[in-house]
């Protein structure tokens, strides 16, 4: 009978509360720590993904106001001289620094910015003339009724019909430029809605002020600690003695501790790239702004993001089956004479 009830409690409680605990605890040790998401995105796919044509195009059609089958690969090929991958991959790590700031409580809101100041100053240095250039050529001819400009009231950028783009260029664009660009920000914010992320995040914490990977550990430390204790009481009801009773602990513990490593295992031996890989074959980005690229770019930060991953799984996993072992192996050890 004491078996039995020890069997029932065991598959009902003991395992899923086990299981649970190793599995977040595997979890928090890559989930909260910024390093690894800053490794896991600094690729050079990633920044070829963000400075590809598709990007760049839609970014100078939209902010020059020029129709959409204005001529930009010239103007394109001068800005992805500007955003270099070490611009690129400053830009992103404050981005994810800024949101485990908030998350970490040390500032109050999320504000993404995009940094200017590289792109203002190529623009009025050595990148001039290229800039111009390529501005120019992209603009089509004012159609009659039209004024020149950058657009306004709903119209769409244009040059004058019939002017050649050299005297655009020196007699009109290079005078203005040092204007212009000194009402240019050197930060401009980043679109989208971010600001939520900071209003009220009290659900985040257990406790007035606790910031959220606080509050998560600590729910795992929690879990942890009612699994173990459970565990430990099941174990102690399983035998009337430490010969049987470290047998049913190591045993129960042995279960789910490798049914974790295995986890890590699998993803590392390919199981998690084929989920990957099928999910993305099946997805349509062709329409996003970072077009169809976009679909190998995912696939490189997730591959790369996998062998931090199954690490830490397997190390759970492995050290709680080790402490199982030894359980088991102790109370294989205990002579029968001497339980009580």
């Amino acid at each position: 009978m004491r078996k039995l009830f020890a069997i029932a409690f065991f598959i009902l409680l003991v395992f899923p509360l086990l299981l649970s605990a190793q599995t977040t605890v595997s979890v928090i040790t890559w989930a909260l720590d910024r390093d690894f998401y800053i490794e896991a995105i600094n690729q050079p796919e990633v920044y070829s993904a963000i400075d590809a044509d598709p990007m760049i195009d839609q970014l100078i059609t939209s902010q020059l106001q020029l129709p959409s089958d204005a001529d930009t690969q010239a103007l394109t090929n001068v800005l992805q001289e500007v955003l270099t991958p070490e611009y690129l991959r400053a830009q992103i790590n404050a981005y994810i620094n800024g949101l485990f700031d908030v998350l970490q409580g040390k500032t109050q809101d999320f504000s993404p910015v995009i940094d200017l100041k590289p792109l203002k100053s190529a623009i009025a240095g050595d990148q001039q003339d290229v800039f111009l250039t390529a501005l120019v050529e992209a603009l089509p001819e004012c159609a009659p009724g039209q004024t020149p400009g950058f657009g306004s009231d709903g119209d769409s950028a244009c040059k004058p019909a019939g002017v050649p783009d050299e005297v655009i260029i020196e007699d009109a664009l290079k005078p203005s430029l040092p204007f212009v660009l000194a009402q240019v920000p050197d930060e401009t914010a980043l679109p989208g809605e971010f600001g939520v992320i900071g209003e009220d995040m009290s659900w985040r914490a257990f406790f007035p002020g606790m910031a959220t990977p606080a509050s998560i550990m600590l729910g795992v430390l929690v879990l942890s600690f009612v699994a173990l204790i459970v565990w430990y009481l099941i174990g102690l009801v399983a035998a009337p003695d430490w010969h049987g009773r470290l047998g049913w602990l190591g045993w129960m513990l042995l279960v789910p501790s490798l049914l974790v490593f295995l986890m890590g295992f699998a993803s590392q031996g390919g199981v998690a790239a084929y989920w990957i890989n099928f999910g993305l074959a099946r997805a349509n980005l062709a329409a996003t702004p970072l077009g169809p690229g976009l679909a190998d770019t995912i696939q490189t930060v997730a591959l790369s993001a996998i062998p931090r991953i199954a690490n830490a799984f397997k190390m759970v996993g492995g050290v709680s089956g080790a402490i199982a072992l030894a359980l088991i192996f102790w109370g294989i050890a205990i002579p029968r004479r001497q339980r009580a």
